[in-house]
């Protein structure tokens, strides 16, 4: 659990190191120059720049040669199809066995001009069993430029992959310890799963690293209901109520 929190806080500085040329550039005639930030900008007369140790300098315009500001990029939304793998953990109980298991996700989805996406989305759920989500994905980006920030709902049903749950329950027998209920001597039996729903409502945003490459973050929601059975007359559901934390990258 703590490395995969680690691992998300890491992926998530990625966009700040992917965009060089953050400072403003004063070019000054004496061939010297200075970087930071322009906080005053005085055409004719006079620029203001805090240069990244602090220091604040003021420079009348006939010493200045040159001013260079990075060029601040708003991506617009595309349209169209995109590939979205994420990844992370379903945190839950401590006390319980699988306490954040892992969860893998892919999506194909279409982009809509007017911030809507829906597609279809394939993965895995490591809990006490391994499952094979299969979902409906729907997503609704707020912005249209910039970071993008977003909600959005994934929907469906799991499939079991393989894997019993072991059932402990206590029976009454009068005839081992009259009068006394339960049963001190549990017993265990193996139920197969049987799959079940899934929803996971969640918040998150869009930051683009690149004009076909974009890292996801989102929290949100999930609700899932697994299904188990030995015969016809013998049932269990088991619900899994969970905050889930993802990462992803998008691909277009």
């Amino acid at each position: 659990m703590r490395n995969t929190l680690f691992l998300l806080a890491l992926l998530l500085t990625l966009p700040a190191f992917a965009q060089p040329g953050k400072h403003d550039v004063v070019y000054l005639k004496n061939g010297s120059v200075l970087k930071g930030k322009i906080l005053m900008f005085d055409p004719g007369h006079s620029v203001k720049l805090k240069t990244r140790d602090n220091n604040v300098w003021v420079f009348e315009m006939n010493q200045v040669d040159s001013i260079a500001r990075p060029i601040k990029v708003s991506t617009p939304i595309k349209t169209g199809y995109y590939n979205l793998t994420e990844f992370g953990v379903l945190a839950g109980n401590t006390n319980n066995v699988k306490s954040a298991p892992f969860t893998l996700m892919n999506v194909n989805n279409w982009q809509f001009a007017n911030g809507f996406a829906a597609g279809i989305g394939v993965g895995v759920h490591f809990f006490n069993e391994t499952y094979l989500p299969v979902v409906a994905d729907f997503r609704y980006f707020i912005r249209k430029h910039g970071p993008l920030p977003f909600v959005s709902l994934q929907a469906g049903y799991s499939i079991p992959l393989g894997g019993d749950y072991t059932q402990t329950y206590y029976a009454y027998d009068i005839m081992v310890r009259p009068g006394i209920w339960p049963n001190p001597n549990p017993t265990e039996q193996d139920i197969s799963a049987r799959g079940g729903f899934l929803v996971n409502p969640s918040v998150g945003f869009q930051s683009q690293i690149s004009e076909s490459l974009a890292l996801t973050f989102g929290i949100g929601y999930s609700y899932l209901r697994h299904r188990y059975g030995k015969d016809e007359l013998y049932k269990l559901d088991v619900d899994y109520n969970r905050l889930s934390l993802k990462i992803g990258l998008q691909f277009k």
